[in-house]
């Protein structure tokens, strides 16, 4: 069975809007490689928040949520807090599955565009 799956990309949201605005660029980046319609969330100081995005999504017909916490580690947001933010959603709407990926971690790709930083800083000197 094929379940209509929307996709969320959370990040932490700042008070400056150009902070929250890489948020926005890698949703229409990470859309583009998916081919899929890729929405932006915020867990602070910007809206849409992750709830109010997680029921955009269900009310516009979402069985399905696949949710990306773009944060580094697995920290007090990712452990805890965005399956707070959720709880009573998904106990309001048992029949929407809300799937939350891994954080993005320790993975060679973060290492290596470390490494790209730091060759950057290096060449600019």
């Amino acid at each position: 069975k094929v379940l209509n799956t929307e996709y969320l990309l959370l990040g932490h949201g700042s008070r400056r809007s150009e902070a929250n605005q890489g948020l926005v660029e890698v949703a229409k980046k990470v859309s583009k490689i998916l081919g899929k319609n890729v929405t932006p969330v915020f867990m602070d100081h910007q809206v849409p928040n992750l709830p109010e995005g997680v029921m955009e999504k269900i009310n516009a017909g979402a069985k399905r949520i696949v949710v990306m916490p773009l944060f580094l580690f697995r920290g007090i947001h990712v452990a805890i807090d965005i399956h707070e933010e959720v709880r009573e959603i998904r106990e309001k709407y048992p029949d929407v599955e809300i799937i939350f990926t891994r954080e993005l971690g320790s993975d060679d790709a973060i290492a290596q565009l470390a490494c790209t930083r730091i060759k950057e800083a290096i060449e600019n000197v």
